[in-house]
């Protein structure tokens, strides 16, 4: 049995930093392949990516910025084109593992078809109980979820092409349980979410459910993140707040201006002149279709279309 661990990356150096230690501390008991498929990072380069994963048997650094899902097709793709493993599994830049997140998910991946997720997060809601230690859902996020080979080379099959991937993990999701396929997810998370902001989350934390901390470490760097986390959305109330000041300001401007005496006369006039030339203009235009009727050519006035606006 051969396992590879696809991470993607893109900049945020200190948690990728944090995330390798992690799996390199983790007891990585089956024979493995690291792949790294960098999306065009600009705070570090290939030689940094060979330092924080110096086994990696291979490290993609894409020529364009692809985006989170089509980096994540890519992975795909390359598994099944270019390896021979039987396990996929999708890690991802800002997680941290516990001790025995391997040997646990080889374990539980017998009682699947083939998709389960290592990572419990309540944004994704259970919509039924499995047994003691799994449960069902209907959509997945991608970051901790181990495939076996059959089910992304399906996969892919359906999904033949990169033009067709917007959200990725919704998508296939969706295909899997549409085909009678049940994505499955550990109750007891094996991995956590360290990361704060992302692509697809904005602000929004990720946290994973009934994940157990087992050093002081991992307990420092959650703790870590959860107080980044905290002053990040502090700093965003702060804007939406000054946001709202500064449109409260405006209608208040507006209401004073439309309850003017001034605004008031303002429109009126302007309504009076708009009836007045619309008058002029039907009276002119019936005038000149009665003529025309009666077959009676009487020469204009020359004065006419002067005093059509006056």
């Amino acid at each position: 049995m051969t396992l590879t661990i696809g991470i993607p990356t893109y900049n945020r150096k200190d948690l990728l930093q944090i995330m390798a230690e992690s799996l390199y501390e983790s007891a990585l008991s089956a024979a493995y392949n690291i792949r790294v498929y960098d999306d065009k990072s600009t705070e570090y380069g290939m030689e940094e990516l060979k330092k924080i994963f110096p086994d990696a048997v291979s490290i993609n650094i894409n020529k364009t910025n692809l985006k989170a899902d089509k980096n994540m097709y890519k992975m795909y793709y390359d598994f099944i084109h270019n390896t021979n493993d039987e396990y996929f599994f999708n890690a991802d830049s800002d997680i941290i593992f516990k001790k025995d997140w391997l040997v646990k998910s080889m374990e539980l991946i017998k009682k699947t078809k083939g998709v389960l997720s290592l990572f419990n997060t309540s944004c994704h809601a259970v919509y039924k109980e499995f047994d003691d230690e799994l449960v069902l859902k209907k959509i997945l996020g991608a970051a901790g979820v181990l495939f076996t080979r059959e089910r992304l080379k399906e996969l892919l099959k359906y999904f033949c092409s990169m033009e067709m991937i917007k959200a990725f993990d919704w998508q296939w999701s969706e295909y899997f349980n549409g085909n009678n396929i049940p994505v499955f997810c550990v109750k007891h998370s094996l991995i956590q979410h360290i990361g704060y902001t992302g692509q697809n989350t904005g602000y929004v934390f990720d946290f994973g459910k009934n994940y157990k901390i087992e050093t002081i470490k991992h307990g420092q760097i959650i703790n870590d993140i959860f107080e980044k986390y905290i002053d990040n959305i502090r700093e965003l109330e702060l804007k939406r707040h000054k946001i709202n000041l500064e449109n409260d300001k405006k209608n208040m401007e507006k209401e004073a201006l439309e309850n003017s005496i001034g605004y008031h006369i303002k429109c009126c006039f302007i309504l009076t002149i708009k009836l007045l030339i619309t008058k002029k203009i039907y009276n002119a235009l019936k005038s000149m279709l009665k003529r025309t009727r009666n077959g009676v050519k009487k020469p204009r006035k020359k004065s006419n279309l002067k005093t059509l606006f006056q």
